[in-house]
């Protein structure tokens, strides 16, 4: 779908320059799903800090449950209330579920119970804890090949566990298209684009859907699901919403997002981890264990500091062949 028609483009821009290129925004699977995640986030923020967050601290003031003492992951350390919302979370998530009658009664609990329940989020597996996990294909994916986990047998087997579970959740719907960089955002739930200028005016756009049908139908059930569970709307994935999803999708940070996906039950504990960075013009998804829980906005920090480097190294050897070149030119001249 193209933008709505433009006036002065049509009668002066193409009289005076028939031949200005059009921009094609190509909506492949990849670009839908990042665009897809972008407007989740965007749409679930709100209620994290809002609703949800009102009815974690009733249920944790009622238990007296203090927000846990945890690492801050994914794109919860962005607001303070988003945090606070993620420690009051993993506090409930780790109280023991024989407690449940003593907020079985709450409202409040009751609409966090529904949240953790819901399709979005995978298949509920009821835990020790006081409320449920869902599990992804993934999740799944990653129980049963333990401990050879590599990113090529976990991207192969969370497709075929999307298919047998019929799961359309978030990281269902990544795991159908099997692109590990989008299985990896879109798990943790920065693609930079540069516009075309002709003569200091911007080509217009021209969205193209190359969207899978099989994709977009399993995605049209995520987005009722969101819908019947929060009230909101996210746009319908179709082609008359493609700028939509392309705009979405350029808005969409991923470069450096980092996700925890399991441990080890060794001493000391080690923790595996997806990780999105560029690599040789591409991003790919760095794999990789450690002692210590790695969050985003620490990978981003690391991330950082390596590219810092390396361009203080590219600016030393520009500085260097600038030196060469002067002292080439000066001898030249001697000669």
């Amino acid at each position: 779908m193209s933008e709505e028609p433009d006036p002065y483009f049509d009668r002066v821009v193409k009289h005076k320059m028939p031949d200005l290129p059009t921009r094609r925004c190509i909506l492949d699977n990849r670009v839908f799903l990042l665009g897809l995640d972008g407007l989740y986030r965007e749409a679930v923020k709100p209620h994290e800090r809002g609703e949800l967050l009102i009815c974690a601290r009733k249920v944790a003031d009622v238990l007296c449950v203090q927000a846990a003492d945890v690492p801050v992951e994914g794109y919860y350390s962005e607001h303070p209330q988003l945090t606070e919302y993620f420690k009051l979370m993993r506090a409930l998530q780790a109280t023991p579920n024989g407690r449940t009658s003593e907020v079985a009664a709450l409202p409040e609990f009751q609409r966090l119970l529904t949240v953790s329940s819901a399709p979005l989020y995978g298949q509920p597996q009821q835990t020790e804890g006081l409320l449920p996990m869902g599990c992804d294909p993934l999740s799944e994916a990653l129980r049963e090949s333990g401990p050879q986990w590599t990113v090529a047998r976990l991207t192969a087997m969370a497709y075929a566990k999307a298919q047998e579970m019929d799961d359309f959740s978030l990281v269902g719907l990544a795991a159908r298209i099997q692109d590990p960089v989008v299985l990896a955002a879109l798990r943790e739930s920065v693609v930079l684009y540069a516009h075309d200028v002709i003569l200091g005016i911007k080509a217009r756009p021209e969205y193209v859907w190359a969207v899978d049908d099989e994709l977009a139908a399993q995605a049209r059930r995520f987005v009722m699901a969101f819908e019947d569970l929060f009230g909101d709307k996210i746009p319908a994935p179709q082609p008359a919403q493609a700028q939509r999803y392309w705009q979405a999708y350029e808005d969409n940070e991923i470069v450096g997002r980092c996700v925890r996906l399991g441990y080890d039950q060794g001493e000391p504990r080690r923790h595996y981890h997806w990780a999105i960075r560029p690599r040789f013009g591409e991003l790919t998804v760095h794999e990789f264990w450690d002692t210590e829980v790695w969050t985003t906005a620490r990978y981003r920090e690391r991330l950082t500091r390596s590219l810092d480097s390396v361009r203080v190294a590219l600016d030393a050897v520009r500085i260097e062949s600038r030196s060469k070149i002067a002292k080439w030119m000066e001898n030249l001249k001697r000669r």
